[in-house]
């Protein structure tokens, strides 16, 4: 499974399958619950400003061609991945990666990517007014 920063919205209580959960580890099953947790706060905190998405590779022994493919379009190593992307004015740019971080780690991550994604706002307009000036 790789993680990325889609905005959650879910009404509230969240119904989950147990279906889906019992053919995970318990390391799985509740790293995808506590990811949602933070996706849904994050959500909250920061409408509009977040995307968090969850992308499922499905792998088998037997066939392990969507698992590469995966790793050559994400360039990750392992399951799961969590990414960072910050919208810029030349496209989505990757500021953290990392494997099963600690949760804490990543909303940390996701604070500090805020004053980035700030930061080439300010430069995307300001690189539009100088096109326009040019003109």
């Amino acid at each position: 499974m790789t993680l990325s920063a889609e905005v959650v919205t879910r009404e509230l209580p969240e119904i989950v399958e147990f279906n889906k959960l019992k053919s995970r580890t318990a390391e799985e099953a509740l790293a995808e619950l506590v990811f949602r947790t933070l996706a849904e706060k994050m959500s909250r905190e920061n409408p509009e400003k977040i995307r968090f998405r969850s992308y499922h590779v499905n792998y088998q022994d037997g066939n392990k061609g969507e698992s590469w493919n995966s790793k050559r379009i994400f360039g990750h190593a392992a399951y799961p991945t969590y990414i960072i992307h910050v919208k810029s004015h030349v496209g989505p740019l990757e500021i953290y990666r990392s494997v099963y971080p600690p949760m804490e780690e990543l909303e940390k991550q996701i604070k500090e990517s805020f004053e980035l994604a700030e930061f080439y706002k300010v430069e995307a307009e300001a690189a539009s007014r100088s096109r326009t000036g040019e003109l």
